[in-house]
């Protein structure tokens, strides 16, 4: 019931953020480092695990046009810790990682399909004061360039998740 709610929230809120966005403003939306989204992050529900976000510009169609709307893409790990929610050492290897995507709609908003792990297929999310906030009020923190090793968050095998930001 806590999700099928949860649900009909981010539905009502990603109503409203959609049919404000043009394609115009999407196409200002930047990828690669210039985008705000672009980085490592913080999440409070999982401590000193991985989450990395990276914008990269949409895919070509079959009719070699391109979407107006960049693709934001996350990878992380949820932890193994006691309860499977804090990383007391980084995942193993790329098999543990999770990865989901989803669309950027301007410079500050996107909508993310975490159904791949169990979560909503439109999660509406919003930069604003240096992380991504959610519409349950999780805040992920970007964490600056140089201020913590987040190597530590990666697997060994993972050097193509190793970032200068």
């Amino acid at each position: 019931a806590r999700r099928q709610a949860f649900g009909i929230v981010t539905a009502s809120l990603l109503t409203g953020m959609t049919s404000a966005v043009s394609p115009a403003q999407a196409a200002s939306a930047k990828t690669g480092a210039a985008s705000p989204f672009t980085g490592d992050y913080d999440d409070p529900n999982h401590p000193d695990c991985l989450r990395q976000v990276k914008v990269v510009g949409a895919p070509m169609r079959g009719d070699g046009t391109r979407s107006a709307f960049p693709v934001l893409e996350v990878v992380g790990y949820d932890g193994n810790g006691s309860n499977g929610k804090v990383c007391t050492e980084p995942p193993a290897s790329r098999a543990d990682l999770w990865k989901v995507s989803g669309t950027v709609k301007s410079t500050n908003t996107a909508v993310i399909d975490f159904s791949p792990k169990g979560g909503p297929a439109n999660l509406a999310a919003k930069f604003e004061d240096g992380g991504i906030v959610f519409p349950d009020g999780n805040k992920w923190v970007k964490i600056a360039p140089g201020t913590t090793d987040v190597s530590a968050r990666r697997p060994k095998d993972m050097s193509t998740l190793k970032s200068s930001m």
